[in-house]
């Protein structure tokens, strides 16, 4: 089967996005999983960290289903969804249009760029839930704020939270990536405390304004960014010094930066507004044995060589920040 594709990235946590609007593949779950696992696979002729599906939605503008690079569907990607709906926006030809995902639907507008000539998206997320059961999280109690898990660590304390997906927090003084590794493992291998495992995330305060976030993806290992885990990030930060609420905060990772507002209303519901890039890299076709039998072939690649020159200096610009 011939299959279209665009090659995108939010912050470096790249996908393929695979448009089921225009065009109907006709998929099976199990094609959904074989294609995530194959093309994603880092040593074949692409490489990503997940397969975006954009499919219709009996309500929304359309539908994102996200799989992982092991092939296990999560319930959100804060990344993924601003690329989804970047590509929705322009099918449609409207400046905000919603996306359903597995557990919720969002607004996804076009936003000011966040640098010069770097396409930038907004998304308001108001799934934000403290309650253990939500990610779900076994323990006692009925939140789990800054205290520690003693099955991933003797010595970090942790925030728990979900965003349509699961997350655990752990603010820190430097980001150590082979602990990180060691204890998102864990995480993810410690059923009795998570049943669906968790994405965890380390997070270094650079100032008033900045952090910088590193994130141990579940399904997927460390990435250069988790959009979802910036989001995460940025609300525990909030609730651990409230004056940040209602200020715009710049989220570093290995991948570039985002911004994020956090609020919370007087009945104590919190709302984020997330924005960053969603940029191309290619736009092609692929070749794909649905059975298996053949590996898949890139067929054609037309870069964007203006948008990848553009995220470069984009990048260039955060690591000096960093630096």
């Amino acid at each position: 089967m011939m299959i279209e594709i665009i090659k995108c990235h939010g912050t470096g946590n790249d996908f393929v996005l695979i448009d089921e609007i225009s065009h109907d593949y006709g998929f099976t779950e199990e094609q959904r999983i074989a294609i995530a696992r194959e093309v994603c696979d880092r040593k074949g002729p692409i490489g990503a960290d997940g397969i975006l599906f954009v499919l219709p939605s009996e309500w929304a503008d359309g539908r994102m289903r996200i799989f992982n690079a092991d092939g296990s569907e999560p319930e959100m990607c804060g990344n993924g969804l601003r690329c989804v709906g970047r590509y929705v926006i322009e099918v449609v030809g409207k400046d905000v249009v919603e996306i359903e995902t597995m557990k919720a639907g969002y607004v996804v507008r076009k936003a000011d760029e966040i640098y010069q000539g770097i396409a930038t998206i907004q998304i308001t997320i108001e799934t934000v839930s403290f309650d253990m059961d939500t990610l779900p999280m076994n323990g006692s109690g009925k939140e789990h704020l800054f205290q520690k898990i003693e099955e991933l660590s003797k010595t970090l304390d942790f925030s728990a939270l979900s965003i349509s997906n699961p997350h655990v927090v752990s603010i820190v003084n430097d980001i150590d990536e082979e602990e990180l590794r060691i204890v998102g493992e864990k995480a993810n291998t410690t059923k009795t405390v998570f049943p669906r495992g968790v994405n965890v995330n380390f997070v270094k305060i650079l100032d008033d304004q900045s952090i910088y976030v590193k994130t141990y993806e579940r399904g997927v290992g460390l990435t250069q960014s988790c959009g979802t885990g910036m989001t995460a990030s940025s609300i525990i930060v909030c609730r651990k010094d409230e004056k940040r609420l209602g200020s715009e905060i710049h989220i570093f990772n290995d991948g570039g930066m985002i911004k994020c507002i956090v609020s919370r209303d007087e009945t104590g519901k919190y709302k984020v507004e997330f924005i960053g890039n969603a940029s191309y890299i290619y736009k092609g076709k692929i070749a794909f044995d649905l059975d298996g039998q053949q590996p898949y072939q890139v067929v054609e690649k037309d870069m964007y060589e203006k948008e990848i020159q553009d995220y470069d200096a984009f990048l260039d610009y955060a690591r000096s920040v960093l630096a």
